[in-house]
């Protein structure tokens, strides 16, 4: 936990950093900077790049790094009341399992067709979710575990 609260404030350090340095309305970006920075569009600000993309994030947790700001639900299925989900994000292509409106002892796994493989429990309250897998040119899915019984989402 001490690790990934150290991690966010690492990328939000890093994110004000590159907002100060960065112009605001900067239109193109130098081959030089654009290894640590993107824009969207002329009118926006620059915005730090993935802290890991594919093979780099597997093993992290979604919420110590900038894959969280975009994730999107890309597979779902219930079990027993609980939802669980295969978690996407685009700009790091990796993904994650997350159980949700569970109970202390639920669980949720992930797994790439690569063989990486994370699984967590509900330790408190009612969600949890696991670490990255790499989904870079792979697939993944993801699997609700309760009591006994268990479901998995379509891969992605």
């Amino acid at each position: 936990m001490k690790f990934r609260h150290l991690a966010g404030i690492a990328a939000v350090s890093a994110a004000l950093l590159l907002t100060q340095v960065a112009p605001a309305s900067a239109g193109t970006i130098s081959s030089h900077s654009a290894a640590s920075a993107r824009t969207v569009s002329s009118h926006s600000r620059v915005t730090p790049l993935s802290t890991c993309y594919g093979s780099s994030c597997t093993g992290l947790w979604p919420d110590g790094t900038t894959c969280a700001n975009d994730a999107e639900t890309v597979r779902s299925t219930t079990l027993s009341g609980r939802l669980i989900e295969l978690r996407y994000s685009p700009s790091c292509r990796a993904a994650w399992g997350r159980i949700s409106s569970g109970r202390v002892g639920d669980a949720v796994d992930v797994l790439n067709t690569n063989g990486a493989y994370y699984y967590q429990a509900i330790q408190s309250g009612s969600d949890t979710h696991t670490k990255m897998v790499n989904d870079a040119g792979i697939t993944s899915n993801s699997c609700g575990y309760v009591g006994s019984s268990a479901k998995c989402t379509g891969s992605f």
